[in-house]
């Protein structure tokens, strides 16, 4: 009655030979499969991504047991040494986003947890069920919002050229018609495959910005707004964690070590318009936590003034300091300090944590995330000025 399919767009793994049944109605999952051995997060025992789809074919209700085994023992001696142990790495995979067949809301079903394996045990409608680490956000989903922004007013969409395996890399333009000079922001997301969440940030953020909030209107006269929606379409398609391919390239990077026309296409635009600011759209792995890292200290204290309690969230804030630039340059650095080294801009990454929250709490946080941060750029750094 009960069959697991892979192999669509986002799905991890991408590939039966990543399943495994073990009788009616179990089934083992291997998220780190590959096509081949994967570097950093797509190597063995070390992947962020999982999703799949579970099909009961029958007219009833089944029973499924389905062990996510994540292999976190069997990594090779150079695998990333992010998570201590064992306990600490699954003690953030004790869980999966779960979407019944005919509902829109995704439920979070814990899972009984033994060495790196996660067991679900769900009781499964008729029909087809998505079960994922976190609610996903595909290749298709982002084609599907660009197709609505078309016509939007305030709003240019063009192709900003396309990745290694020719998939599009859009560019989203946004200010009103002012006549007057405006000071150039950049917001990119979806750097890293299995980063979903950034990709709702950033419709939350383009939600506010060509809303009727006098806010947004004040920053579309103010700002040119350059927004890079999916960094990484490949990636996401193909259901890597951070990477571009199993050993593909770091889009984090100012030069991501393999060829990637994408990334090339993103540099070029950067030194088109030199960035007065640049956000970065992400998501982390913490139950508890957002992030903002590399934010100047004064302009975080305004920011967090601005931006509403994430608390009703059941979530609280981990600050990262801005780092200083190293000197000399290295040859590969930090995206955001290679554009504050080359063409002097501020930035913030902003990480957001998926457990508990539905991807309109994600819309959320980034509309206010956005409205907070320029309200702080608005405000002088120190009132007394004034």
């Amino acid at each position: 009655m009960l069959e697991v399919e892979v192999g669509f767009d986002g799905s991890c793994p991408q590939s039966p030979e990543g399943v495994r049944r073990e009788g009616e109605g179990t089934f083992r999952v291997f998220p780190s499969w590959r096509t081949e051995p994967g570097l950093s997060e797509e190597c063995l025992g070390r992947t962020t991504r999982l999703g799949f789809r579970v099909r009961n074919t029958s007219s009833v209700n089944a029973s499924a047991v389905l062990h996510v085994d994540w292999q976190f023992n069997d990594a090779p001696p150079d695998a990333p040494r992010t998570f201590p142990s064992c306990e600490a790495y699954m003690a953030l995979r004790d869980f999966c986003a779960v979407q019944y067949p005919g509902s829109p809301r995704w439920r979070y079903e814990m899972a009984a947890v033994e060495g790196s394996v996660a067991t679900l045990r769900l009781t499964l409608p008729p029909g087809t069920t998505e079960v994922h680490w976190h609610p996903p956000y595909n290749y298709t989903q982002g084609e599907a919002f660009m197709t609505g922004l078309r016509e939007r007013e305030w709003t240019t969409v063009a192709r900003l050229g396309t990745s290694r395996e020719g998939r599009n890399l859009w560019l989203i333009r946004i200010t009103d018609d002012t006549p007057r000079a405006k000071t150039p922001f950049c917001i990119r997301a979806r750097a890293h495959g299995y980063e979903s969440g950034g990709s709702y940030t950033m419709e939350g953020m383009v939600g506010w910005l060509l809303s009727d909030d006098a806010r947004a209107a004040q920053a579309r006269r103010d700002y040119e707004f350059f927004i890079v929606p999916m960094a990484n379409p490949d990636g996401v398609r193909n259901g890597m964690g951070k990477l571009t391919a199993p050993r593909g390239g770091n889009l984090d990077l100012s030069d991501p070590g393999v060829d990637e026309p994408g990334h090339t296409a993103l540099m070029a635009l950067l030194a088109r318009i030199r960035p007065a600011y640049l956000v970065d759209c992400h998501n982390w792995q913490s139950k508890v936590s957002d992030g903002i890292l590399g934010m100047p200290t004064s302009h975080r204290e305004r920011f967090l003034y601005y931006m509403p309690d994430i608390s009703r969230h059941r979530k609280r804030w981990w600050t990262r300091d801005e780092l200083p630039l190293e000197e000399p340059a290295p040859p590969r650095e930090f995206l955001p300090h290679y554009c504050r080294r080359m063409y002097g801009s501020r930035r913030a990454s902003f990480e957001i944590s998926w457990f508990g929250r539905s991807p309109d709490d994600v819309r959320w946080f980034g509309a206010n995330v956005l409205a907070s941060v320029l309200m702080a750029l608005a405000e002088p750094a120190d009132l007394n000025q004034m």
